[in-house]
Parts: C-alpha cells; structure tokens; sequence
C-alpha cells in the first residue's frame, strides 16, 4: 500500500447526502454523554479520511485487508470508512450553510441602532485624540473594519477597554467625550452576544450535535482501519504514517483563518488515531 494521498478527493454532494442518511440510525446510536465539540474542521479532516479510504479500499490494498483473520480484523470496518468520510463531511457543510442562514438578522432594530450609533461616536472620539500610527491608533483603525453583529459586540467591547485605559486623556476633552459610553459600551457588547445565543436555532443545535456522531463514528473507523493498514505496511521501507484528522484539520483551519491556500498535511500525527 502506498503512502496517504496528498492530493484532496472530490466529493459529491449527492453521495455525501445519502452516506450520511444511511448512517444516521448508527450514528444516533452513540450515547450522548459520549460526544464532544471537534476541536478542528470537520469537513477539512473528513477529506484527509476519504482519500486514504479510497486508496485502501482499491483492490490491491483490500486484499490484503482480506488476509487478515475475522477475529482479528472486521473488514466492514474498511467498507464503511469512505461512507463516513463523506457523512462527517455533509454533516460539518450542513452546519456551516445552517449558521449561514441562521437568525442574526432578527436581533432588535432599536439594539442594533443604539449599537452602531455608539459605535461611530466612540470611533470618532477615537480618531480625534490619537494618531493614527500610534498602537491605540491602529487598534482604532482595526476595529474601524469589523462587520457582522458579532464584530459589532467585540468592537464595542475593545472601545470601552481603550476608554478607561485612556481616561485621564480622553475625560480632558468637554466637546466630544462622553463619560458613560464605556459602560454604555459594555452593555450594548453584552446584550448582543446574548441575543446571538439565544437566536441560535433548533437546526444549527440538531446540526452540531450530528457533527459531533458523525465525527465519532469516522474517528473510531480511521483508527482502526489505519492501526491495521500500518501493521500490514510495517515492513515497508520509508513508509509515511497515516495522518491524524484532528491534525490535520486544525491545520486546514489555521490556513483558512491566514488566507493561505489549504492543504491538509499528508503525513504525520498518530497513525493509529484520529
């Protein structure tokens, strides 16, 4: 068997949407108290899972599976990798198109106004007493580009920290500085993210707790696949281990978050495990 493709498969969303329904009666099999929040991308590591299941099931890596005794290896364990792969991945796309569509949209009018409205005034207070190359100045500036409801709260947030820190600066100025607007900025910050949590919908809780089985399932699957498939290949000289998904999810991750093109490491991590 060759070493884990470094090249990411393509994959159907079709395919993808009938792997997963024809697991979820297994994956609500997993008791609850079982589960945890992926610390890394899902979809990203489901990949990485469906090009090494893809390579060991070609006939000449299966076989060799086939040489090993039942007791000691289930080959369905093989079998079922690749539908795994391809449920975990619609499972993690499914969440992310339900947090796209999800209901920051209906936070109140009369919060969002008061919010933006405290947020320029401060913004420009900001801008009158520091310059812009100084480093409260740049944070100004970078706090200036926040967009979304949730930026809006951080931004809130990070003005009300630069008004106390700059007190005895900015309560000198009679004409534009507002005293209470630090913790009018407070409030404001804590009253959306609030209204966030709580606008999060029934479909974006359903599609967590699914990525959440469907990534089980896949680890336990790639552990033992690839814990099998390196004994088989122990004698091979040079031979790369199988990458860890979490790995090399996170790493996919880190790319996204720098804007660097994304390609999830092929090797490396524990070959036995997720």
């Amino acid at each position: 068997m060759s070493p884990p493709q470094k090249k990411k498969p393509p994959v159907d969303h079709d395919a993808a949407k009938a792997a997963f329904e024809k697991l979820l009666p297994r994956f609500e099999q997993i008791p609850r108290d079982s589960l945890q929040s992926p610390n890394t991308s899902v979809d990203a590591a489901a990949i990485v899972a469906l090009g090494i299941a893809r390579e060991l099931t070609a006939p000449e890596a299966r076989a060799r599976f086939e040489l090993l005794p039942k007791e000691l290896f289930d080959i369905a364990a093989l079998d079922d990798l690749e539908a795994a792969a391809l449920a975990a991945w619609y499972a993690a796309t499914s969440l992310l198109s339900a947090h796209a569509q999800g209901t920051e949209a209906k936070l109140p009018v009369a919060l969002v106004d008061d919010a933006t409205t405290l947020k320029t005034r401060m913004l420009k207070v900001g801008d009158y007493h520091f310059d812009p190359a100084t480093p409260t100045g740049r944070e100004i500036a970078d706090i200036r580009v926040g967009t979304g409801y949730r930026d809006l709260a951080q931004d809130l947030a990070r003005l009300a920290r630069i008004y106390r820190a700059e007190k005895k600066q900015l309560e000198n100025d009679k004409v534009h500085y507002t005293a209470d607007d630090a913790a009018r900025a407070d409030e404001l910050s804590h009253r959306i993210l609030e209204e966030l949590s709580a606008s999060r919908s029934t479909e974006q809780a359903l599609w967590a707790e699914r990525v959440q089985r469907a990534f089980a399932l896949l680890l336990g699957l790639y552990g033992e696949v690839t814990t099998t498939a390196a004994w088989i290949r122990r004698k091979e000289g040079g031979a790369a281990p199988y990458p860890s998904l979490v790995t090399a999810g996170r790493a996919a991750r880190k790319a996204r978050s720098e804007g660097a093109a994304e390609e999830p490491p092929p090797g490396g991590g524990d070959p036995t495990n997720g």
